[in-house]
């Protein structure tokens, strides 16, 4: 191999000074391309999600709940408690803890079988 071609890093020397409102650009930049993005719905699946939870708040059957929580998916399984309208929240209880989560995080629900 050539000298010239055999530079390793030198090549990329001059490119190690950044200013910082680049750097900060840079960092911006990654943190929102690791952010999840929770699929589209239609109403139709919104009227879905919502029938599901005040049927499991009535009758009392777990269920899971797929949501966003600092930019990252998660899902619980457990009891609606409570749904507080004016706030746009429900409360989740799985046994041992009690979780609140925003309407507007919710991207999926799904009833949760016995397992028979």
């Amino acid at each position: 191999m050539s000298e010239i071609l055999d530079r390793k890093n030198m090549l990329w020397e001059g490119s190690r000074m950044f200013l910082p409102e680049h750097r900060q650009a840079l960092a911006e930049q990654r943190a929102r391309a690791d952010d999840f993005i929770p699929p589209e719905l239609d109403n139709d699946r919104w009227d879905e999600i919502n029938r599901l939870i005040l049927e499991a708040l009535h009758s009392d059957f777990p269920l899971l709940i797929r949501y966003v929580e600092n930019r990252r998916p998660r899902e619980r399984c457990g009891f609606i408690q409570k749904i507080i309208p004016h706030e746009r929240r429900l409360c989740l209880a799985d046994g041992r803890h009690l979780y609140t989560i925003s309407f507007a995080d919710i991207y999926d629900v799904e009833p949760v079988s016995g397992g028979d």
